[in-house]
């Protein structure tokens, strides 16, 4: 006798084939079926590297995905109908481990699956949906040890007369700044720094690294940003205020070693952007420079001239004063004083990937020590949290 064999673990391929071939008078319970399968496992169901994200709909027209496989493009990628029923499906390879983020795009409306048990607050879109493919895990120096010495950090309001705004500063102050009172230490400048604070666990990292003797202590300035898309736009006002401003201020109030040998400057996005313009316009402040899916692309020249005009205009950046910035090239050709240099870009964002590409050969060329890395990964703090420890023991480690 010819008998079907129900599945243990319920696959997308197999109720596909159930509902493509139920007869039309079954079709209904299938469709029920199926929909209490997805209720009871969530979507999208994953098979290896497969992943196949499902939605039901009985009122939905055009559904479609967006996330980090596609760079959140503004129309996602077409779920198609299945049969003709309210199902809605797609069908992508994945390989891991890796945890991805994305939307359903549904009639125009972006909202996270309802069938997803993981949703997720980044600081990057809101809430997302997202799922793992592979043995993904966080990285152990994220977890806090409550037998190791912690540093503290100090929170105050800085007011910039140069750019006539106030925000947030958080400085980490490793354990041996209060067990040795004569001790001066390197200082590593942090922008979007309540969201490395927080999202990322900077000081938890630091705290982990440096007892484990994997760096230097080492004092965190973490600095908030106050209008985001101008300031961190490679803007001169903003280089302005770091140098003459917030730098002058700190090592006044910190025991800190005042010598470019001793200060860094790191970022993500286009925090990465301004922190690599930073160490390249200023060498004689820093000789550090880390940057995670950094937006180096907005500062190349004329490659991106239309873009550039799209941003500027978006940040109202014609209506204030603006310096042009030189681009990358011009800043790396001018450099006298080499860097140390980390990069990461996920390959879910590759966008991001051929600036890279292109700026750090010009940056080894002049004598600079250089790490890049490709990530299985996308535009996260994820992401950004899980390669900390890369950045800060490639510079800050012995070989700093």
């Amino acid at each position: 006798m010819d008998t079907k064999r129900e599945e243990a673990a319920p696959t997308f391929p197999t109720w596909r084939q159930r509902l493509e071939e139920a007869p039309p008078d079954l079709l209904a319970d299938e469709v029920e079926r199926f929909r209490q399968v997805l209720r009871a496992v969530g979507t999208p169901m994953i098979d290896g590297p497969a992943v196949h994200f499902v939605y039901y709909d009985p009122g939905a027209r055009r559904v479609s995905l967006a996330g980090e496989f596609n760079q959140w493009e503004q129309r996602g990628t077409v779920m198609t109908r299945l049969r003709d029923t309210d199902f809605f499906y797609h069908t992508m390879t994945i390989r891991g481990p890796v945890r991805v983020e994305y939307k359903l795009v549904v009639d125009g409306e972006w909202i996270t699956d309802p069938l997803c048990p993981n949703a997720v607050d980044n600081g990057i879109g809101e809430q997302n949906s997202f799922f793992v493919v592979g043995d993904f895990h966080e990285p152990l120096e994220l977890e806090e040890h409550a037998e190791i010495p912690h540093g503290r950090v100090e929170e105050f309001t800085f007011e910039s007369q140069l750019l006539d705004n106030r925000r947030r500063v958080y400085v980490y102050l490793p354990p041996s700044h209060e067990t040795d009172q004569t001790a001066r230490f390197p200082t590593f400048y942090v922008h979007d720094g309540g969201e490395y604070l927080t999202r990322a666990r900077l000081a938890t990292v630091l705290d982990n690294l440096i007892h484990n003797g994997e760096i230097t202590p080492v004092i965190a300035i973490m600095v908030d940003p106050v209008d985001r898309g101008r300031e961190y736009w490679a803007n001169e006002e903003y280089g302005r205020f770091t140098e003459e401003e917030l730098l002058p201020y700190i090592e006044e109030r910190y025991r800190t070693l005042a010598h470019r040998e001793a200060r860094g400057v790191m970022g993500a996005s286009l925090g990465g952007l301004i922190s690599t313009y930073l160490a390249l316009s200023r060498p004689h402040l820093f000789s550090k420079v880390g940057g995670q899916s950094s937006a180096l692309f907005l500062l190349e020249g004329n490659r991106l001239s239309g873009l550039a005009a799209e941003l500027r205009k978006r940040f109202e950046v014609l209506q204030k004063r603006w310096v042009e910035p030189k681009s990358l090239a011009a800043l790396v050709e001018e450099l006298r004083d080499p860097l140390a240099c980390y990069f990461d870009v996920g390959k879910y964002e590759p966008q991001f990937i051929p600036a890279h590409h292109r700026l750090v050969p010009l940056l080894q060329a002049k004598g600079c020590r250089c790490f890049f890395q490709e990530l299985t990964g996308g535009h996260n703090w994820t992401s950004w949290r899980a390669h900390l420890k890369d950045m800060l023991t490639f510079l800050w480690g012995e070989r700093q």
